[in-house]
């Protein structure tokens, strides 16, 4: 997976591969990544909330909360924006055509699993990568009782800045 996201990044313009690390820098799903990016470039001052350094989908309830898909937040930190802003502000079908005229595979769902796995392996709880990726599940514990201590975004943060250097070099 890490092969193909490296591989395909390198072979796309760079305001097409931002959009590539940026789902897998968030953990979101391929469309919610596009919309993030575009509420990013519009409306960065009501979605970003700067004294926990996180993006607040819940703001956005038509785009971020669906039936069984909602997420609610994303950690972010300086490197995560950059490449938001860096990004072109395209849809998911028009990276998608885009990957098909330079025949490349799509493989977008690569970015979320990426996301989730590199984060378990360093010891991250399993209800807070599916807290954001969106993920709620029908446990009562965390529907209504698990409430992740802000101490652990620090954790994350510093895995996130390990994440993208894998990634870019």
């Amino acid at each position: 997976m890490f092969k193909w996201i490296k591989d395909t990044c390198s072979q796309i313009p760079v305001h097409y591969a931002n959009i590539l690390i940026y789902c897998t820098l968030t953990g979101l799903r391929a469309d919610e990544a596009c919309q993030s990016i575009s509420i990013i470039k519009k409306n960065l001052e009501n979605y970003l909330n700067k004294d926990k350094n996180i993006l607040e989908h819940f703001k956005f309830q038509n785009v971020f909360l669906r039936k069984t898909k909602q997420s609610y937040i994303s950690i972010v930190n300086d490197s995560i924006l950059e490449v938001a802003n860096n990004a072109n502000n395209f849809s998911y079908n028009a990276l998608r055509c885009h990957l098909r005229r330079k025949n490349i595979q799509m493989n977008m769902n690569y970015c979320r699993k990426i996301f989730a796995t590199f984060m378990r392996s360093n010891g991250i709880e399993q209800e807070i990568i599916d807290l954001l990726q969106g993920r709620i599940p029908k446990a009562v514990f965390v529907r209504h009782y698990y409430r992740p201590d802000l101490e652990r975004f620090e954790k994350i943060r510093g895995l996130l800045d390990n994440l993208y250097k894998q990634i870019i070099l």
